[in-house]
């Protein structure tokens, strides 16, 4: 089989002076390692300053408090992350590459989901099939082989797909941190976490915030506003916070000069039925209920009553429009979690913790196709079915997690069990314009009653071997149970049951060079089972194609090494690393035939397989150099390359970040900076017939933009944001859509 070889690194299609700005920006200096005395491990710790991607940090964070009702520190200098290793630690001082996102950077940074405030991270891009489904690229991947926390508790379901919309369901304004884990994470969280892991912190009570604070956000492209209340209270012994969220968007304006063939039947620049509406409620309280105990509860709900799915109802890079109608109506998700620790004073065992959680993701989905002829560019009308397609499709997720804590002279034990049991709902109706609605007689798009379950076993060893050498050891056992019942409705369906397993290792090492500089270096390895998606999706496939069952899959294994360099110093804090991720067996799409319906359409059919090895590395940077406590520069760059066989895999540009900071604390920030990618015309198979996807690649570009704040009183801040200055027309590689064209938004933030 002919291989195809995915190389990023190309600005050609950007301007020549603006690309070879991005390009020369987006390598801000490395400084010379200059030799310090070393100082103790125990010295260094607290020393550790913010790390790499810790790019527009205003407020220290802690990740996880050591109880629900502990402050924030407000003289610790960095953030802390628990998602590597399950304990408190600064990125600083891990092994692994880490980035966090604090919640300073979440006001301050616009999005209209909450997987676009990873744009511009080291190794993360972000692709999405309309403008309320974005979806994070770790490392070369996304989707289902990226495993979605909320909490430590899986947002990643039993159908997960290529490319996801669910971290859509998150309320961003609800994320005291979103950490994000590059590299794999199945040692610690089992199956899909191939390219990386993560996981959005809920904001717990704190004592000295005060008791309500109002954000409002108004947009001028899309044309949008968003109101969030949200209430912090408590006393010395319980508290909580509550927020409420209220969002709505109109349709999408793109840059100057797109395409009208690719957005055929929108005339001009307007994108009709792009806009959406998002509700989100949510709550976490917590309190002692002896000196050694606590307890945490969250509660989360939020909802997307209708959104189209744009790639369905544009020609895009095809040959016509496929439907009149096509989206979800409505996706929400119900998400509920209970956590108890307790701590001891003396003995082996430092604190043990237990989990109980649920999640209901609802995935109901509606698509009326045009009759054929299909209409196309520049001026065919169309005729739409007279059936439109209704899905309801559920995921109901339970989990029980126990984790626990040893501290054993220079070593940290965390170790534990989990068990999660996920049942799919699955129904397909068609609804007829003269005589009514009935079941599809082709059945759902998965097997009613399918189930997954998986449980897990795993133990990590932190061990301090002297001042400067840390490791950090990991091992997991994971067994997972598909159970695909016998359908009467889906036609050829006798149901089948599997069983997977896999034992997971990784070795992280850090060797602190200097007081400032550490050298990192991580081997691990990771897997993904096949989830009812991939063992049992049956029907319409993208758009136009067919998807048939295949019972036969194995699970995706990774094998992964990493390293580089992390800094820490007073001026300069940032982090080099290099990877290589080597898969054997990737699950992947293949087309294995044709077939012509009684209209005449033509529909390709594809079944997923076990493909052939794929190997993916690239090199990820991200820093700041602060001149003066007023002034600092800032940069992240991202490069990967693949050798690819056929597949979905969506290797993204050349990417990042260049910018100047202005800011005085507690009073003003300025922040000019541009955002950039290269040309991506390196395809797989899959990807040239991806009417997402223009065949001849997707061209590079380079943003202008602004963010500017100013704490108008101690009650009041006003926070600016300039997007796309330049009104550039652009398209983020893999992504359905054109950009937004220039774009105004001004939110204000307000505490009473």
């Amino acid at each position: 089989m002919d291989r195809v070889q995915v190389f990023p690194f190309d600005l050609r299609r950007c301007s020549g002076a603006s690309c070879l700005f991005a390009f020369l920006l987006g390598q801000v200096f490395l400084p010379a390692c200059q030799a310090a005395p070393l100082l103790t491990l125990q010295e260094l710790l607290p020393l550790a300053r913010s790390q790499a991607s810790d790019l527009v940090a205003q407020e220290p964070l802690t990740a996880e408090p050591a109880s629900p009702l502990e402050p924030v520190d407000s003289d610790t200098l960095s953030e802390v992350t628990v998602t590597a290793t399950r304990s408190r630690r600064r990125p600083s001082d891990l092994p692994s590459a880490t980035t966090v996102i604090t919640r300073e950077q979440v006001r301050e940074r616009s999005q209209t989901s909450l997987a676009e405030l990873f744009k511009g991270e080291p190794g993360v891009y972000v692709r999405a099939t309309n403008p309320s489904a974005d979806s994070p690229v770790i490392r070369g991947v996304t989707g289902r082989d990226v495993l979605l926390l909320v909490d430590g508790f899986r947002l990643s379901h039993a159908f997960m797909r290529p490319n996801v919309q669910y971290q859509g369901l998150i309320d961003p304004y609800f994320a005291q941190q979103i950490d994000i884990v590059r590299g794999p994470g199945s040692v610690l969280y089992g199956s899909d976490a191939l390219g990386g892991v993560t996981n959005v912190i809920s904001p717990a009570y704190k004592p000295a915030a005060p008791p309500f604070t109002l954000y409002t956000n108004y947009n001028t492209n899309p044309s949008a506003s968003s109101t969030h209340l949200q209430f912090n209270g408590g006393n010395a012994s319980a508290g909580g916070v509550v927020g409420l969220t209220y969002r709505t968007f109109g349709d999408l304006t793109l840059g100057e000069n797109p395409n009208p063939q690719v957005f055929f039947p929108n005339s001009g620049r307007l994108i009709a039925s792009s806009g959406y509406e998002f509700y989100g409620a949510n709550a976490r309280v917590g309190g002692e209920l002896a000196p050694n105990q606590s307890f945490t509860l969250t509660a989360q709900y939020s909802k997307i009553p209708t959104v189209a799915r744009q790639d369905g109802i544009i020609q895009g890079f095809g040959s016509n429009v496929a439907s009149a109608e096509r989206g979800f109506a409505p996706q929400s998700r119900t998400f509920l979690l209970g956590e108890y620790r307790y701590t001891f004073e003396r003995g082996f065992l430092d604190d043990v913790r237990l989990k109980f959680g649920y999640q209901q993701v609802q995935d109901n989905r509606f698509q009326r196709n045009f009759r054929t002829p299909r209409p196309s560019y520049p001026g065919d009308i169309g005729v739409p079915s007279a059936d439109t397609t209704l899905e309801n499709n559920t995921s109901d997720l339970f989990g029980v997690i126990t984790e626990l804590r040893s501290t054993w002279g220079n070593q940290k034990l965390t170790y534990g069990v989990e068990a999660y049991f996920d049942r799919v709902s699955s129904a397909r109706d068609i609804r007829n314009d003269l005589s009514g609605t009935g079941p599809d007689l082709n059945g759902p798009r998965y097997v009613n009653g399918s189930t997954l379950n998986q449980y897990g076993v795993f133990v990590q060893d932190e061990i301090n071997w002297s001042e400067r050498f840390l490791s950090i050891l990991g091992l997991r056992y994971s067994s997972i149970d598909v159970n695909v019942p016998f359908s009467t409705i889906r036609p050829n369906s006798s149901g089948f049951a599997r069983h997977f397993e896999s034992l997971t290792a990784s070795t992280g090492l850090l060797y602190r060079l200097t007081r400032d500089v550490n050298l990192v270096l991580n081997v691990g390895t990771g897997f993904r089972a096949p989830n009812i998606n991939d063992l049992a999706e049956a029907g319409e496939r993208r758009v136009t194609d067919i998807n048939i069952p295949n019972p036969d899959l194995r699970p995706e294994e990774v094998f992964s090494v990493d390293g580089g360099l992390k800094w820490s110093g007073t001026n300069f804090t940032g982090e080099l690393f290099a990877f290589w991720s080597d898969y054997p067996n990737r699950i992947a799409s293949e087309s294995v035939g044709e077939v012509v319906s009684s209209d005449g359409t033509v529909s390709e059919i594809f079944q997923t397989q076990n493909k052939a090895r794929e190997s993916i590395w690239g090199i990820e940077f991200g820093g700041r150099y602060r001149f003066n406590p007023q002034w600092s520069i800032f940069s992240t760059f991202n490069y990967v390359y693949a050798a690819i066989a056929a597949g979905d895999t969506i290797i993204p540009p050349l990417n990042g970040v260049a910018g100047v900071r202005y800011e005085l604390p507690q009073a003003v920030y300025v922040e000019p900076y541009i955002r950039y990618a290269g040309l991506q015309d390196r395809l797989s198979e899959n990807n040239r017939t991806d009417r997402r996807l223009n065949p001849l690649g997707t061209p590079g570009f380079v943003l202008f933009n602004i963010r500017a704040g100013l704490i108008v009183n101690p009650t009041t801040t006003l926070r600016l944001n300039l997007d796309n200055l330049l009104n550039a027309s652009y398209r983020e590689h893999g992504s359905s859509l054109d950009g937004a064209g220039i774009s105004v938004s001004l939110g204000v933030e307000q505490t009473f």
